[in-house]
């Protein structure tokens, strides 16, 4: 008897059979769209930028440098040398050496002979186009007495 009147109250009061699957296929519409906006990729884990490694054109060269960029393995650089206005493009290679303060680069090799011929090598995070300043001659404008 209970369950005679409970059916014909359900009949009564709900929604039709139609409404509630929309409701079902947007609750798992909006689901997958959420699954797939945040879920794709595992948080905090980052596949390392590939390093050119010793390749057929490119050495490892090891220089006491000063580093003016955050330090990160497989980083592409410029090694510039201001006396001499000379610019090498390299990559940073393995960890930083804790005592010596020399640093591991890859670079190509028709580049790696002026990394060991001048001093006072500085690294920048790499600047595509990096120029210098035109030298100039005769007098400056500091007073002379």
């Amino acid at each position: 008897m209970i369950f005679k009147k409970i059916g014909k109250l359900l009949q009564q009061n709900t929604k039709p059979k139609l409404w509630w699957m929309k409701l079902g296929v947007s609750l798992v519409a909006s689901n997958l769209f959420f699954y797939l906006l945040f879920g794709s990729h595992p948080p905090g884990t980052s596949a390392p930028a590939p390093i050119p490694g010793p390749l057929a054109g490119w050495v490892a060269v090891q220089i006491d440098a000063e580093l003016q960029t955050p330090f990160q393995v497989g980083k592409k650089v410029l090694l510039i040398n201001r006396d001499k206005r000379l610019k090498v493009e390299g990559v940073l290679d393995g960890e930083r050496p804790e005592g010596d303060g020399k640093l591991t680069f890859l670079v190509h090799e028709k580049d790696a002979a002026v990394l060991f011929h001048y001093r006072n090598w500085e690294i920048l995070p790499f600047l595509r186009h990096l120029t210098f300043k035109a030298l100039t001659k005769g007098k400056t404008h500091e007073i002379s007495y």
